[in-house]
Protein backbone atom coordinates (compact mmCIF):
# COMPACT_ATOMS: atom_id res chain seq x y z
CA UNK A 1 0.00 0.00 0.00
CA UNK A 2 1.82 3.10 -1.27
CA UNK A 3 1.63 6.16 0.71
CA UNK A 4 0.39 7.98 -2.31
CA UNK A 5 -2.12 5.77 -3.65
CA UNK A 6 -5.97 6.59 -3.29
CA UNK A 7 -5.91 3.02 -0.99
CA UNK A 8 -4.34 4.80 1.45
CA UNK A 9 -6.17 7.37 2.18
CA UNK A 10 -9.26 5.74 2.01
CA UNK A 11 -7.38 3.31 4.84
CA UNK A 12 -6.65 6.54 6.61
CA UNK A 13 -9.92 7.83 6.51
CA UNK A 14 -11.14 4.26 7.94
CA UNK A 15 -8.61 4.10 10.38
CA UNK A 16 -9.26 7.74 11.86
CA UNK A 17 -13.16 6.78 12.22
CA UNK A 18 -12.70 3.81 14.38
CA UNK A 19 -9.53 5.12 16.14
CA UNK A 20 -12.11 8.59 17.28
CA UNK A 21 -15.29 6.57 17.36
CA UNK A 22 -13.59 3.98 20.53
CA UNK A 23 -12.43 4.54 23.72
CA UNK A 24 -8.90 5.75 24.73
CA UNK A 25 -7.83 3.05 26.42
CA UNK A 26 -8.68 0.80 23.17
CA UNK A 27 -6.95 3.64 20.54
CA UNK A 28 -3.76 2.00 20.75
CA UNK A 29 -5.20 -1.30 19.67
CA UNK A 30 -7.13 0.50 16.56
CA UNK A 31 -3.27 1.75 16.09
CA UNK A 32 -1.46 -1.42 16.19
CA UNK A 33 -4.29 -3.43 14.31
CA UNK A 34 -4.11 -0.60 11.11
CA UNK A 35 -0.78 -0.74 11.37
CA UNK A 36 -0.47 -4.61 10.90
CA UNK A 37 -3.02 -4.47 8.09
CA UNK A 38 -0.83 -1.62 6.49
CA UNK A 39 2.15 -4.24 7.03
CA UNK A 40 0.01 -7.35 5.58
CA UNK A 41 -0.84 -5.33 2.46
CA UNK A 42 3.17 -5.04 1.57
CA UNK A 43 2.75 -8.98 1.36
CA UNK A 44 2.61 -11.65 4.42
CA UNK A 45 5.83 -12.53 3.83
CA UNK A 46 7.12 -9.60 5.67
CA UNK A 47 5.33 -10.02 9.22
CA UNK A 48 7.77 -12.52 10.96
CA UNK A 49 10.76 -10.48 10.18
CA UNK A 50 9.17 -7.59 12.17
CA UNK A 51 7.65 -9.78 14.37
CA UNK A 52 11.21 -11.47 16.05
CA UNK A 53 12.77 -8.18 16.20
CA UNK A 54 9.86 -6.84 17.80
CA UNK A 55 9.68 -9.78 20.62
CA UNK A 56 13.02 -9.98 20.87
CA UNK A 57 13.92 -6.53 21.72
CA UNK A 58 10.34 -6.21 24.12
CA UNK A 59 11.62 -9.58 26.07
CA UNK A 60 15.34 -8.42 25.96
CA UNK A 61 14.32 -4.84 27.49
CA UNK A 62 11.94 -6.30 29.63
CA UNK A 63 14.80 -8.49 31.46
CA UNK A 64 17.29 -5.78 31.27
CA UNK A 65 15.12 -3.57 33.34
CA UNK A 66 13.79 -6.20 35.85
CA UNK A 67 17.68 -6.92 36.21
CA UNK A 68 18.02 -3.37 37.32
CA UNK A 69 15.02 -3.39 39.63
CA UNK A 70 16.28 -5.95 41.04
CA UNK A 71 19.55 -4.58 42.03
CA UNK A 72 17.95 -1.11 43.08
CA UNK A 73 16.30 -3.76 45.43
CA UNK A 74 20.04 -5.20 46.58
CA UNK A 75 21.33 -1.93 46.79
CA UNK A 76 19.04 -0.15 48.86
CA UNK A 77 19.28 -2.60 51.93
CA UNK A 78 23.30 -2.73 51.40
CA UNK A 79 25.51 -0.56 53.41
CA UNK A 80 28.47 -1.35 52.24
CA UNK A 81 30.73 0.18 49.34
CA UNK A 82 32.52 -2.24 48.12
CA UNK A 83 29.13 -4.46 47.97
CA UNK A 84 27.17 -2.07 45.92
CA UNK A 85 29.80 -1.21 43.97
CA UNK A 86 29.73 -5.63 43.23
CA UNK A 87 26.04 -5.78 42.42
CA UNK A 88 26.33 -2.71 39.95
CA UNK A 89 28.73 -4.62 38.41
CA UNK A 90 27.23 -7.70 38.10
CA UNK A 91 23.86 -6.24 37.10
CA UNK A 92 25.29 -4.04 34.48
CA UNK A 93 26.97 -7.78 33.10
CA UNK A 94 23.84 -9.77 33.19
CA UNK A 95 21.88 -6.87 31.64
CA UNK A 96 24.87 -6.65 29.16
CA UNK A 97 24.37 -10.43 27.89
CA UNK A 98 20.65 -9.46 26.76
CA UNK A 99 21.53 -6.33 25.27
CA UNK A 100 24.03 -8.14 23.04
CA UNK A 101 21.61 -10.74 22.30
CA UNK A 102 18.68 -8.28 21.08
CA UNK A 103 21.45 -6.50 19.25
CA UNK A 104 23.10 -9.90 17.63
CA UNK A 105 19.22 -11.13 16.23
CA UNK A 106 18.08 -7.48 15.24
CA UNK A 107 21.13 -6.33 13.47
CA UNK A 108 21.59 -10.35 12.20
CA UNK A 109 18.11 -9.62 10.40
CA UNK A 110 19.26 -6.67 8.88
CA UNK A 111 22.34 -8.23 7.84
CA UNK A 112 21.11 -11.53 6.63
CA UNK A 113 18.08 -9.50 4.35
CA UNK A 114 20.29 -6.78 3.14
CA UNK A 115 23.52 -7.63 2.87
CA UNK A 116 23.35 -11.20 2.24
CA UNK A 117 23.68 -11.33 -1.60
CA UNK A 118 25.78 -8.33 -1.75
CA UNK A 119 28.27 -10.46 0.62
CA UNK A 120 28.33 -13.41 -1.95
CA UNK A 121 28.44 -11.31 -5.14
CA UNK A 122 31.87 -10.07 -3.79
CA UNK A 123 33.49 -13.21 -2.67
CA UNK A 124 32.37 -14.71 -5.88
CA UNK A 125 34.83 -12.16 -7.45
CA UNK A 126 37.66 -13.29 -5.28
CA UNK A 127 36.79 -17.31 -6.08
CA UNK A 128 36.90 -16.45 -9.66
CA UNK A 129 40.71 -15.05 -8.86
CA UNK A 130 41.93 -17.89 -7.60
CA UNK A 131 39.93 -20.14 -9.76
CA UNK A 132 37.68 -21.38 -7.19
CA UNK A 133 33.84 -22.70 -7.43
CA UNK A 134 31.31 -19.89 -6.92
CA UNK A 135 28.83 -19.58 -3.90
CA UNK A 136 25.00 -20.23 -5.60
CA UNK A 137 23.91 -16.68 -5.43
CA UNK A 138 19.85 -16.81 -4.17
CA UNK A 139 17.19 -14.15 -4.13
CA UNK A 140 17.20 -12.71 -0.31
CA UNK A 141 13.48 -11.18 1.19
CA UNK A 142 13.60 -7.23 2.09
CA UNK A 143 10.96 -6.75 4.51
CA UNK A 144 9.25 -3.41 3.89
CA UNK A 145 11.08 -0.52 5.94
CA UNK A 146 13.34 -2.96 7.76
CA UNK A 147 16.06 -0.39 7.78
CA UNK A 148 14.25 2.21 10.30
CA UNK A 149 11.96 -0.53 12.30
CA UNK A 150 15.53 -1.79 13.33
CA UNK A 151 17.10 1.17 14.17
CA UNK A 152 14.20 2.60 16.73
CA UNK A 153 14.12 -1.28 18.10
CA UNK A 154 17.62 -1.00 18.87
CA UNK A 155 17.46 2.56 20.33
CA UNK A 156 14.71 1.38 22.38
CA UNK A 157 16.77 -1.52 24.19
CA UNK A 158 20.01 0.72 24.15
CA UNK A 159 17.73 3.45 26.61
CA UNK A 160 16.72 0.85 28.99
CA UNK A 161 20.19 -0.65 29.08
CA UNK A 162 21.84 3.20 29.56
CA UNK A 163 18.83 3.45 32.30
CA UNK A 164 17.52 6.41 30.16
CA UNK A 165 13.67 5.16 30.74
CA UNK A 166 11.95 2.00 31.93
CA UNK A 167 11.48 -0.80 29.82
CA UNK A 168 7.73 -1.15 28.82
CA UNK A 169 5.99 -3.92 30.09
CA UNK A 170 2.86 -3.56 28.33
CA UNK A 171 3.49 -5.07 24.96
CA UNK A 172 0.71 -3.38 23.18
CA UNK A 173 2.61 -0.09 23.65
CA UNK A 174 5.78 -1.51 22.17
CA UNK A 175 3.92 -3.04 19.32
CA UNK A 176 2.14 0.02 18.52
CA UNK A 177 5.42 2.05 18.44
CA UNK A 178 7.58 -0.53 16.47
CA UNK A 179 4.64 -1.47 14.38
CA UNK A 180 3.08 1.81 13.80
CA UNK A 181 2.22 2.36 10.03
CA UNK A 182 2.90 6.41 9.23
CA UNK A 183 6.49 5.31 10.24
CA UNK A 184 7.63 1.69 9.24
CA UNK A 185 8.24 2.47 5.70
CA UNK A 186 10.69 5.75 5.51
CA UNK A 187 10.79 6.75 9.02
CA UNK A 188 11.60 9.51 11.14
CA UNK A 189 13.05 6.95 13.55
CA UNK A 190 11.10 7.74 16.30
CA UNK A 191 12.38 7.27 20.24
CA UNK A 192 10.27 5.27 22.52
CA UNK A 193 10.11 7.49 25.02
CA UNK A 194 8.92 10.14 22.99
CA UNK A 195 5.97 8.53 21.55
CA UNK A 196 4.45 6.84 24.18
CA UNK A 197 3.18 9.58 26.44
CA UNK A 198 1.02 9.87 23.31
CA UNK A 199 -0.88 6.96 22.73
CA UNK A 200 -0.74 5.76 26.98
CA UNK A 201 -3.19 8.69 27.90
CA UNK A 202 -5.40 8.73 24.66
CA UNK A 203 -6.53 11.05 22.53
CA UNK A 204 -9.56 13.55 21.79
CA UNK A 205 -10.77 14.48 18.44
CA UNK A 206 -9.34 17.54 16.86
CA UNK A 207 -10.70 19.99 14.46
CA UNK A 208 -6.99 21.09 14.62
CA UNK A 209 -4.99 18.13 14.41
CA UNK A 210 -7.12 16.99 11.63
CA UNK A 211 -6.77 20.00 9.89
CA UNK A 212 -2.76 21.05 10.45
CA UNK A 213 -2.34 17.07 9.67
CA UNK A 214 -3.96 17.41 6.11
CA UNK A 215 -2.58 20.56 5.49
CA UNK A 216 0.93 18.84 6.08
CA UNK A 217 -0.03 15.48 3.86
CA UNK A 218 -1.24 17.81 1.03
CA UNK A 219 1.96 19.66 1.17
CA UNK A 220 3.58 16.32 0.84
CA UNK A 221 1.89 15.49 -1.84
CA UNK A 222 2.59 18.40 -3.84
CA UNK A 223 6.18 17.86 -3.28
CA UNK A 224 5.64 14.21 -4.33
CA UNK A 225 3.31 14.33 -7.41
CA UNK A 226 3.91 16.98 -8.77
CA UNK A 227 7.76 17.92 -8.19
CA UNK A 228 9.83 14.74 -7.46
CA UNK A 229 8.24 12.51 -9.69
CA UNK A 230 8.32 14.91 -12.59
CA UNK A 231 11.91 15.51 -12.04
CA UNK A 232 12.28 11.62 -12.03
CA UNK A 233 11.61 11.13 -15.56
CA UNK A 234 13.97 14.02 -16.75
CA UNK A 235 17.04 12.58 -13.74
CA UNK A 236 16.03 8.57 -14.91
CA UNK A 237 16.80 9.44 -18.50
CA UNK A 238 20.06 10.26 -17.79
CA UNK A 239 21.36 8.35 -15.15
CA UNK A 240 19.58 5.17 -17.05
CA UNK A 241 22.07 6.43 -20.21
CA UNK A 242 24.67 8.20 -18.91
CA UNK A 243 27.00 7.68 -22.15
CA UNK A 244 24.29 9.30 -24.79
CA UNK A 245 24.53 12.78 -23.01
CA UNK A 246 26.72 15.46 -22.66
CA UNK A 247 28.43 16.61 -19.56
CA UNK A 248 26.25 20.02 -19.35
CA UNK A 249 22.62 17.22 -19.21
CA UNK A 250 24.95 15.12 -16.61
CA UNK A 251 25.76 18.24 -14.43
CA UNK A 252 21.72 19.35 -14.80
CA UNK A 253 21.18 15.79 -13.51
CA UNK A 254 22.93 15.67 -10.71
CA UNK A 255 21.21 19.48 -9.55
CA UNK A 256 17.72 18.37 -10.50
CA UNK A 257 18.46 14.87 -8.79
CA UNK A 258 19.27 17.08 -6.09
CA UNK A 259 16.03 19.01 -5.71
CA UNK A 260 14.17 15.83 -6.47
CA UNK A 261 15.43 13.37 -3.71
CA UNK A 262 14.73 16.18 -1.52
CA UNK A 263 11.37 16.75 -2.57
CA UNK A 264 10.52 13.26 -2.69
CA UNK A 265 12.05 11.99 1.11
CA UNK A 266 10.42 15.26 2.54
CA UNK A 267 7.15 14.93 0.98
CA UNK A 268 6.71 11.10 2.02
CA UNK A 269 7.72 12.96 5.66
CA UNK A 270 5.54 15.82 5.45
CA UNK A 271 2.84 13.14 4.44
CA UNK A 272 3.37 10.57 7.30
CA UNK A 273 3.57 13.18 9.50
CA UNK A 274 0.54 15.05 8.26
CA UNK A 275 -1.36 12.04 9.26
CA UNK A 276 0.27 10.98 12.27
CA UNK A 277 -0.76 14.61 13.17
CA UNK A 278 -4.44 13.83 12.70
CA UNK A 279 -4.30 10.63 14.56
CA UNK A 280 -3.08 12.90 17.57
CA UNK A 281 0.62 12.08 17.64
CA UNK A 282 3.99 13.87 16.49
CA UNK A 283 6.42 12.48 14.38
CA UNK A 284 10.72 13.34 15.02
CA UNK A 285 11.40 16.28 12.67
CA UNK A 286 13.34 14.73 9.62
CA UNK A 287 14.46 17.97 7.55
CA UNK A 288 15.23 21.38 8.30
CA UNK A 289 15.40 23.17 4.56
CA UNK A 290 18.84 21.46 4.32
CA UNK A 291 19.77 23.40 1.16
CA UNK A 292 19.94 26.89 3.23
CA UNK A 293 22.87 25.18 5.36
CA UNK A 294 26.28 27.24 4.90
CA UNK A 295 28.62 23.81 5.73
CA UNK A 296 27.82 19.95 5.01
CA UNK A 297 27.97 19.72 9.06
CA UNK A 298 25.38 22.21 9.08
CA UNK A 299 23.26 20.17 5.96
CA UNK A 300 23.76 17.01 7.81
CA UNK A 301 21.91 18.62 10.73
CA UNK A 302 18.92 19.72 8.51
CA UNK A 303 18.69 16.63 6.12
CA UNK A 304 16.98 13.17 7.66
CA UNK A 305 17.79 14.26 11.04
CA UNK A 306 16.33 11.29 13.17
CA UNK A 307 19.29 9.38 11.74
CA UNK A 308 21.98 11.68 12.12
CA UNK A 309 20.54 11.80 15.64
CA UNK A 310 20.56 8.03 15.85
CA UNK A 311 24.22 7.72 14.84
CA UNK A 312 25.08 10.89 17.13
CA UNK A 313 23.42 9.11 20.76
CA UNK A 314 24.32 5.51 19.22
CA UNK A 315 27.33 5.21 17.36
CA UNK A 316 29.19 8.62 17.83
CA UNK A 317 29.15 8.92 21.31
CA UNK A 318 29.91 4.97 22.04
CA UNK A 319 32.90 5.15 19.93
CA UNK A 320 34.01 8.40 21.56
CA UNK A 321 34.27 6.62 24.92
CA UNK A 322 35.33 3.26 24.09
CA UNK A 323 38.31 1.97 25.08
CA UNK A 324 39.72 2.33 22.08
CA UNK A 325 39.57 5.90 21.34
CA UNK A 326 40.76 6.48 24.89
CA UNK A 327 44.00 4.34 23.93
CA UNK A 328 45.09 6.05 21.15
CA UNK A 329 44.21 9.56 22.80
CA UNK A 330 46.29 8.66 25.91
CA UNK A 331 49.42 7.64 23.51
CA UNK A 332 49.07 11.08 22.11
CA UNK A 333 48.35 13.01 24.70
CA UNK A 334 51.44 11.38 26.68
CA UNK A 335 53.69 12.49 23.11
CA UNK A 336 52.55 15.66 23.46
CA UNK A 337 50.63 15.80 20.11
CA UNK A 338 47.78 18.03 21.54
CA UNK A 339 45.68 18.98 18.21
CA UNK A 340 46.47 14.90 16.91
CA UNK A 341 44.75 14.25 20.00
CA UNK A 342 41.90 16.78 19.49
CA UNK A 343 41.58 16.04 15.64
CA UNK A 344 41.56 12.01 16.96
CA UNK A 345 38.73 12.30 19.10
CA UNK A 346 36.57 13.83 17.13
CA UNK A 347 37.70 12.33 13.55
CA UNK A 348 37.85 8.87 14.32
CA UNK A 349 33.89 8.42 14.92
CA UNK A 350 33.02 10.51 11.91
CA UNK A 351 34.89 8.11 10.23
CA UNK A 352 33.27 5.13 11.47
CA UNK A 353 29.42 6.89 11.79
CA UNK A 354 29.85 7.60 7.96
CA UNK A 355 31.08 4.32 7.01
CA UNK A 356 27.87 2.78 8.67
CA UNK A 357 25.57 5.75 7.16
CA UNK A 358 27.00 4.26 3.70
CA UNK A 359 26.62 0.86 3.92
CA UNK A 360 22.98 1.61 5.59
CA UNK A 361 21.49 3.18 2.54
CA UNK A 362 22.44 0.32 0.30
CA UNK A 363 24.41 -2.71 -0.49
CA UNK A 364 26.73 -1.56 -2.84
CA UNK A 365 29.95 0.21 -3.28
CA UNK A 366 28.71 3.09 -4.35
CA UNK A 367 27.32 4.14 -0.93
CA UNK A 368 29.89 2.79 0.99
CA UNK A 369 32.11 5.68 -1.75
CA UNK A 370 29.41 8.17 -0.82
CA UNK A 371 29.72 7.30 3.03
CA UNK A 372 33.59 8.11 3.01
CA UNK A 373 33.16 10.89 0.77
CA UNK A 374 31.03 12.54 3.17
CA UNK A 375 33.56 12.02 6.08
CA UNK A 376 35.80 13.30 4.37
CA UNK A 377 33.93 16.45 3.89
CA UNK A 378 33.66 16.74 7.65
CA UNK A 379 37.44 15.44 8.80
CA UNK A 380 38.28 18.35 6.08
CA UNK A 381 36.31 21.14 7.81
CA UNK A 382 37.92 20.19 11.41
CA UNK A 383 41.00 20.00 10.34
CA UNK A 384 41.34 23.15 8.43
CA UNK A 385 38.65 24.92 10.53
CA UNK A 386 41.17 27.27 12.45
CA UNK A 387 43.33 27.87 9.41
CA UNK A 388 39.57 29.32 7.39
CA UNK A 389 38.95 31.71 10.38
CA UNK A 390 42.60 32.52 10.15
CA UNK A 391 41.92 33.68 6.64
CA UNK A 392 38.27 35.01 7.10
CA UNK A 393 39.94 37.45 9.88
CA UNK A 394 43.29 38.50 7.55
CA UNK A 395 40.96 39.27 4.80
CA UNK A 396 37.94 41.14 6.90
CA UNK A 397 35.49 39.14 5.23
CA UNK A 398 32.22 39.81 6.80
CA UNK A 399 30.41 36.47 7.56
CA UNK A 400 26.89 37.77 7.88
CA UNK A 401 26.18 39.52 4.80
CA UNK A 402 24.15 37.87 2.15
CA UNK A 403 26.77 37.53 -0.67
CA UNK A 404 28.94 35.31 1.23
CA UNK A 405 26.35 33.55 2.69
CA UNK A 406 24.84 32.58 -0.72
CA UNK A 407 28.78 31.48 -1.54
CA UNK A 408 28.56 29.15 1.31
CA UNK A 409 25.34 27.57 0.50
CA UNK A 410 26.14 27.37 -2.97
CA UNK A 411 29.53 25.46 -2.06
CA UNK A 412 27.37 23.19 0.12
CA UNK A 413 24.75 22.30 -3.07
CA UNK A 414 27.66 21.82 -5.10
CA UNK A 415 29.35 19.16 -2.91
CA UNK A 416 25.95 17.63 -2.01
CA UNK A 417 25.46 17.08 -5.73
CA UNK A 418 29.27 15.36 -6.36
CA UNK A 419 28.22 13.01 -3.68
CA UNK A 420 24.69 12.26 -5.85
CA UNK A 421 27.02 11.01 -8.29
CA UNK A 422 27.84 7.83 -6.58
CA UNK A 423 24.60 7.84 -5.00
CA UNK A 424 22.47 7.67 -7.80
CA UNK A 425 24.72 5.81 -10.41
CA UNK A 426 24.25 2.12 -11.34
CA UNK A 427 27.97 1.36 -9.70
CA UNK A 428 31.38 2.51 -9.50
CA UNK A 429 32.51 2.26 -13.07
CA UNK A 430 28.93 4.48 -14.58
CA UNK A 431 29.86 7.05 -11.23
CA UNK A 432 33.44 7.29 -12.75
CA UNK A 433 32.16 7.38 -16.13
CA UNK A 434 29.78 10.91 -15.02
CA UNK A 435 33.16 12.12 -13.34
CA UNK A 436 35.68 11.55 -16.25
CA UNK A 437 33.06 12.71 -18.87
CA UNK A 438 31.85 15.79 -16.76
CA UNK A 439 36.14 17.05 -16.29
CA UNK A 440 36.93 15.92 -20.36
CA UNK A 441 34.13 17.96 -22.12
CA UNK A 442 34.80 21.19 -22.06
CA UNK A 443 30.97 22.15 -23.98
CA UNK A 444 29.37 23.08 -21.20
CA UNK A 445 26.58 25.14 -23.27
CA UNK A 446 25.78 22.19 -25.55
CA UNK A 447 22.49 22.00 -23.19
CA UNK A 448 20.94 23.86 -25.99
CA UNK A 449 21.21 20.82 -28.12
CA UNK A 450 18.61 18.83 -26.85
CA UNK A 451 14.99 18.97 -26.91
CA UNK A 452 12.20 18.31 -23.66
CA UNK A 453 11.59 14.93 -25.82
CA UNK A 454 14.74 14.53 -25.46
CA UNK A 455 14.77 13.69 -21.49
CA UNK A 456 10.92 12.26 -21.89
CA UNK A 457 9.24 15.22 -21.05
CA UNK A 458 6.85 17.58 -23.07
CA UNK A 459 7.29 21.21 -23.16
CA UNK A 460 4.28 21.68 -20.51
CA UNK A 461 6.51 19.39 -18.23
CA UNK A 462 9.12 21.88 -17.71
CA UNK A 463 7.45 24.28 -17.63
CA UNK A 464 5.69 23.05 -14.80
CA UNK A 465 8.62 21.70 -13.23
CA UNK A 466 10.34 25.07 -12.99
CA UNK A 467 6.66 26.82 -11.61
CA UNK A 468 6.74 23.80 -8.77
CA UNK A 469 10.54 24.14 -7.75
CA UNK A 470 9.86 27.84 -7.34
CA UNK A 471 7.06 27.05 -5.14
CA UNK A 472 9.02 25.06 -3.27
CA UNK A 473 12.28 27.59 -2.95
CA UNK A 474 9.35 30.08 -1.77
CA UNK A 475 7.76 28.09 0.24
CA UNK A 476 11.23 27.04 2.37
CA UNK A 477 11.71 30.68 2.47
CA UNK A 478 8.87 31.45 4.32
CA UNK A 479 9.23 28.73 6.40
CA UNK A 480 12.93 29.40 7.62
CA UNK A 481 11.52 33.10 8.30
CA UNK A 482 8.41 31.75 10.14
CA UNK A 483 5.83 29.54 11.45
CA UNK A 484 4.14 29.04 7.76
CA UNK A 485 0.97 26.83 8.95
CA UNK A 486 0.14 28.55 12.04
CA UNK A 487 0.67 32.04 10.08
CA UNK A 488 -1.83 30.28 7.39
CA UNK A 489 -4.14 29.57 10.18
CA UNK A 490 -4.41 32.97 11.50
CA UNK A 491 -5.65 34.23 7.99
CA UNK A 492 -9.27 34.96 6.70
CA UNK A 493 -11.02 31.61 6.28
CA UNK A 494 -11.61 32.41 2.39
CA UNK A 495 -7.86 33.04 1.86
CA UNK A 496 -7.40 29.61 3.72
CA UNK A 497 -9.70 27.48 1.64
CA UNK A 498 -8.12 29.17 -1.79
CA UNK A 499 -5.06 28.04 -0.81
CA UNK A 500 -5.78 24.63 0.18
CA UNK A 501 -8.22 24.09 -2.85
CA UNK A 502 -5.52 26.06 -5.00
CA UNK A 503 -2.75 23.14 -3.57
CA UNK A 504 -5.48 20.57 -3.75
CA UNK A 505 -6.12 20.68 -7.92
CA UNK A 506 -2.20 21.21 -7.92
CA UNK A 507 -1.81 18.10 -7.04
CA UNK A 508 -4.93 16.49 -9.13
CA UNK A 509 -4.00 18.40 -12.25
CA UNK A 510 -0.38 18.69 -12.39
CA UNK A 511 0.74 15.08 -10.47
CA UNK A 512 2.60 12.48 -12.44
CA UNK A 513 -0.04 9.69 -13.08
CA UNK A 514 -1.09 7.37 -15.41
CA UNK A 515 0.85 4.31 -17.63
CA UNK A 516 3.76 4.45 -18.75
CA UNK A 517 5.30 5.64 -15.45
CA UNK A 518 5.59 4.31 -11.54
CA UNK A 519 4.74 6.67 -9.25
CA UNK A 520 4.67 3.72 -6.62
CA UNK A 521 7.34 4.13 -4.88
CA UNK A 522 9.50 6.83 -2.70
CA UNK A 523 13.87 6.92 -2.71
CA UNK A 524 14.16 6.09 0.45
CA UNK A 525 11.57 3.15 0.78
CA UNK A 526 14.45 0.72 -1.11
CA UNK A 527 16.91 1.49 1.93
Amino acid sequence: MSYQSLFFLIFTAAALLVYYAVPYKVQPWVLTAASILFYLSAGAKYLPFIAVTLICTYLCGLIIGRIYERSDILLSQCQDTAQKKEIRNTAKKKAKRFLILSLIISIGILAVCKYTVFSINNINKLLVLVKLPEITVFKMILPLGISFYTFMAISYVLDIYWKRYKAEKNLLFYSAFLLYFPHVVQGPIDRYNEFKDQIKNGVPISYKNLTHGAQLALWGFFKKLVIADRLAIFVNKIFDEPDKFNASALILALAVYSIQIYADFSGCIDIVSGVSEAFGIKLRKNFNHPYFSRTMAEFWRRWHISLQEFFKDYVYFPVSASAFTKKVKKKLKAKGLKRLEELFTSCFPILIVWLITGIWHGAAWTFVIWGLFHAALLIGSQIFEPLFAKLTKLFKINTENFGWYFLQMSRTYILCCIGRIFFRSQGIASAFGIIKKILNDTSLSALVRYKASDFGLTVNDVRIMVISVIVLLIADILQEKMPLRETLAKQNIIFRWIIIFAGLFAVIIFGVYGPGYDASSFIYEKF
